[in-house]
């Protein structure tokens, strides 16, 4: 921490961290956030990362998820203060910020390849992705679309994560009908989602949604800020974040993983 720096050596705060930008090479990064893994989890992951590599090694990976965006992004560190010299001064619509219990959410799935983005599939939270929801509006619709026009070639490989509905028998079936290259259930490593770059892609995505602390008035605003935010995209960037799989593969089937 560079405020107990400070305290130790007696400084200013900005007196550290202009000190450690000036003269080392030493910069800020994040915690990578990771679930919490068994240890039988982790005993199977590193032979399923090598189990994958091998067989789809010079394929390109199609990643799908889901996450949730609410009408303010009131999680968002740039949304949760202000800069004033007087709070008692300062407008009550500025310094007050209302904040429903249960703030009303949009859930959007997509899938990401080096070479695109699928279109998405946005509903309210509430609706549950079961396998029926799933496989009509993601699969069907969406997916299977984006393979056809990106990756006619066959030279890709789509990984879902474990979730039940992505792996229901319905699912699985109609993926085999349409001659989808899948990973297998049975070769799929559990719970590890910094190996899926879509993580990353959400956060880019959310990033340009919220900019300026934009909130949306309602489900109909989030929902074209969403799309047209999509567009805006740096598709260099989704490119190498999907194209840095297989090297993660390798690197967990060498060393394992945390």
């Amino acid at each position: 921490s560079t405020r107990k720096l400070a305290k130790k050596f007696k400084c200013d705060h900005s007196y550290i961290v202009k000190t450690i930008k000036r003269k080392t090479d030493i910069q800020y990064r994040k915690k990578l956030l990771v679930p919490y893994r068994t240890d039988t989890q982790k005993s199977v992951i590193r032979p399923k990362c090598g189990r994958i590599l091998r067989k789809f090694r010079n394929h390109e990976f199609i990643i799908d998820n889901e996450s949730y965006f609410t009408f303010s992004n009131s999680d968002k560190n740039s949304n949760a203060g202000l800069w004033t010299r007087d709070m008692n001064s300062a407008p009550n619509e500025v310094k007050i910020k209302t904040k429903q219990k249960f703030e009303p959410k949009l859930m959007v799935w997509l899938a990401i390849s080096p070479r695109g983005i699928s279109q998405p599939f946005i509903v309210p939270s509430g609706l549950a992705v079961n396998q029926k929801v799933y496989l009509k509006e993601c699969v069907i619709k969406r997916l299977i679309p984006f393979i056809q026009k990106y990756h006619s070639d066959g030279n890709y490989v789509f990984w879902p994560d474990l979730a039940s509905s992505h792996y229901a028998n319905t699912v699985v079936a109609h993926l085999r009908e349409e001659n989808v290259i899948f990973v297998e259930k049975i070769d799929n490593p559990p719970a590890v989602p910094e190996l899926r770059p879509v993580e990353n892609f959400w956060s880019i995505l959310k990033g340009l949604v919220y900019e300026k602390n934009w909130e949306a008035k309602t489900g109909d605003d989030l929902k074209n800020m969403i799309k047209y935010c999509l567009k805006k995209v740096d598709m260099d960037l989704v490119h190498r974040m999907v194209s840095s799989v297989p090297s993660k593969l390798d690197h967990v089937r060498r060393h394992g993983i945390e």
